[in-house]
C-alpha cells in the first residue's frame, strides 16, 4: 500500500539552527542541506503541526482546500512510529479526512459511507519511521544518501533572493512506481532551522497539490503522547468498522495494485 495522498502532512523534521553552508556549487548545497535534514530525524521525538492542503484541478478547474493538523510520535528502539492526520474541507465541514497509524494498523475514516477501514500495514524498513515506500518515505525517513540515490534532486537558487529565508529542493522520480505517484515535487525548508515550510507535487493527471505547514510544536511542547494514537474504542452513531481487503498480487507483473 502506498500512502502518498494520505500522509504528506507528516513530514516535519525539527533540527537545531546551523551556520550557512560553506558550499558554493548547487551539488554541494544539496548535499549540505540533505545532511542537515538527516540530522533532524535523530532529534525528532514528537510534533504537532497546523497544516493546509490545496489541490488544483487542472481538468475541471478550481482549488479545493482542506485545513487541519498532523501529529507524530517516534517509536522507541525497535518499535514503530505513530501518526495522526485530521483535515476538514474549507467549503463543507461535513467533508473530512482522518487517518490514524498505530504502528500496526492504519485506520481510515470514510465519511461518505460512515465506515472506518482498518488496513494492515507492512513493517517499516530498518531506520525508517514508516513503511511507506515513496516520496513520503523520502521526506519522512530516508537518509540523505538513499534519497540522492533513489531520486534526481537539485538545490534550486531563488531569483528573488529568498534563499536567505528558504532552501528549495526539486525532486524528480526515477522509477516507474514513483512516476505513477508524481512527476515533480518541491520541498521548501526554512533556511535556519530546516523545518519544512511547504511541500508541492505535480501528479501524473495534471493536478497540483500543495501542503503548507504553519504552527509547529515539537517534543515536550507538542503534548503528544502514546495515548494520542490509541485505536478507536467506540464510533459515532451510524458508523461501522471494516477490515480492508488485501489486494491480490498480479501474476504477470508481480505488482500489488494501490488501494
Amino acid at each position: 500500500m502506498r500512502f502518498s495522498p494520505v500522509l504528506p502532512a507528516l513530514l516535519l523534521l525539527p533540527i537545531v539552527a546551523t551556520a550557512q553552508p560553506p558550499a558554493t556549487t548547487q551539488a554541494q548545497k544539496l548535499t549540505w542541506t540533505l545532511q542537515n535534514w538527516e540530522q533532524a530525524m535523530t532529534r525528532l521525538d514528537t510534533f504537532a503541526v497546523v497544516c493546509r492542503r490545496s489541490t488544483t484541478d487542472k481538468t475541471f478547474g478550481g482549488v479545493e482546500v482542506y485545513e487541519g493538523s498532523a501529529k507524530f510520535l517516534k517509536g522507541a528502539q525497535g518499535q514503530p512510529s505513530r501518526a495522526l492526520l485530521e483535515m476538514i474541507s474549507k467549503k463543507d465541514p461535513n467533508k473530512f479526512e482522518k487517518y490514524l497509524y498505530t504502528g500496526t494498523y492504519l485506520y481510515e475514516w470514510v465519511p461518505a459511507t460512515k465506515v472506518v477501514r482498518v488496513h494492515d500495514v507492512p513493517q517499516p524498513k530498518p531506520g525508517q519511521p514508516l513503511a511507506d515506500d515513496n516520496i513520503v518515505a523520502l521526506l519522512f525517513g530516508m537518509t540523505a544518501a538513499a534519497a540522492q540515490q533513489r531520486y534526481q534532486m537539485t538545490w534550486v537558487p531563488d531569483t528573488k533572493d529568498n534563499n536567505k529565508y528558504y532552501h528549495y529542493l526539486q525532486i524528480l522520480p526515477r522509477t516507474p512506481a514513483d512516476k505513477a505517484d508524481f512527476t515533480e515535487a518541491r520541498l521548501v525548508l526554512t533556511a535556519r532551522e530546516f523545518l519544512p515550510r511547504q511541500v508541492w507535487y505535480h501528479q501524473p493527471n495534471g493536478n497540483e497539490i500543495t501542503w503548507d505547514f504553519e504552527t509547529l510544536r515539537k517534543n515536550a511542547e507538542s503534548r503528544v503522547t502514546a495515548t494520542t494514537f490509541a485505536p478507536p474504542s467506540s464510533l459515532p452513531q451510524g458508523w461501522t468498522m471494516q477490515r480492508a481487503q488485501v489486494p491480490n498480487t498480479t501474476p504477470a507483473s508481480g505488482l500489488v495494485p494501490k488501494k
